[in-house]
């Protein structure tokens, strides 16, 4: 059951914060990421991270003034907000990026014990039709008033649950396919924006197993009476994962000391 392990997840995610140009530099969200280890690593889809929002697109070079925050639990009013990220690592074919979160400038939180709340990582491959869920926080966005010597602002984060199965391990077929296959896991529910960079929950474990990184669109046809035709392209039931089983990602993890979790 989804219940089981959500507790866990929600305290090991966090909404993603980066400075808005347009918003006085103030930090606004732009994704979801998790914490994989105590000490502080973290993973996001490697998008969120970028200048352009695209996978292969320089990193920001203000990560540093980024903000993770997260909603509180039900007994606690206070926000969990975490300061000090740097990137470590980025793979840009699939979608992953792997962050740290400096330990030391955040000891003070109330909400910290003997490190950062982390999700447990699996290096195994979802099958088909497994049962998996994300957590994250889609549709989030920030309000900005600018007084002129004053500025003030809030982000409004928007916590959602999506439960899923693994639809299928390709996204699409190709005629000439290369050795190495990437872990890539199409989910029978859409992922909105902010979604990106959210964890993969295998539900019969609670282990993370995947990075949410992108929805499928699809595209409408629309044929008018004098036979002009428009198109129209909205999100699908379908959204792509890829899994931090994936070599390169797994080997960063791995140094990283990240290591499979094991069932107790």
């Amino acid at each position: 059951m989804i219940r089981q392990s959500l507790a866990q997840t929600k305290r090991g995610t966090f909404a993603v914060e980066l400075p808005n140009p347009f918003k006085g530099l103030m930090p606004c969200p732009v994704g979801t990421g998790f914490f994989v280890s105590q000490d502080g690593v973290f993973v996001t889809a490697a998008h969120v991270i970028t200048q352009d929002g695209k996978p292969d697109g320089p990193p920001r070079v203000d990560l540093e003034k980024s903000w993770l925050m997260a909603e509180p639990p039900p007994d606690d009013w206070g926000r969990r907000m975490c300061v000090g990220m740097s990137l470590l690592h980025i793979d840009a074919q699939h979608d992953i990026a792997i962050l740290k979160v400096d330990l030391a400038a955040n000891r003070d939180k109330a909400w910290m014990s003997d490190g950062f709340p982390f999700i447990p990582v699996s290096f195994d491959e979802l099958e088909e039709a497994e049962p998996v869920y994300s957590f994250g926080y889609p549709l989030a966005h920030a309000t900005h008033v600018d007084f002129g010597e004053v500025m003030y602002g809030d982000s409004v984060l928007t916590p959602r649950i999506t439960s899923a199965i693994v639809s299928s391990k390709i996204e699409k077929t190709e005629m000439v396919r290369g050795e190495v296959l990437p872990h890539v896991y199409v989910l029978d529910k859409a992922l909105n924006y902010g979604n990106s960079g959210g964890p993969i929950v295998a539900i019969a474990t609670g282990f993370v197993h995947a990075v949410s990184s992108r929805f499928i669109p699809v595209t409408i046809v629309q044929r008018a009476s004098d036979g002009k035709e428009s198109t129209l392209k909205i999100p699908s039931l379908y959204s792509v994962a890829f899994g931090l089983s994936n070599g390169p990602v797994r080997q960063a993890l791995e140094v990283l000391g990240v290591r499979q979790a094991v069932q107790p």
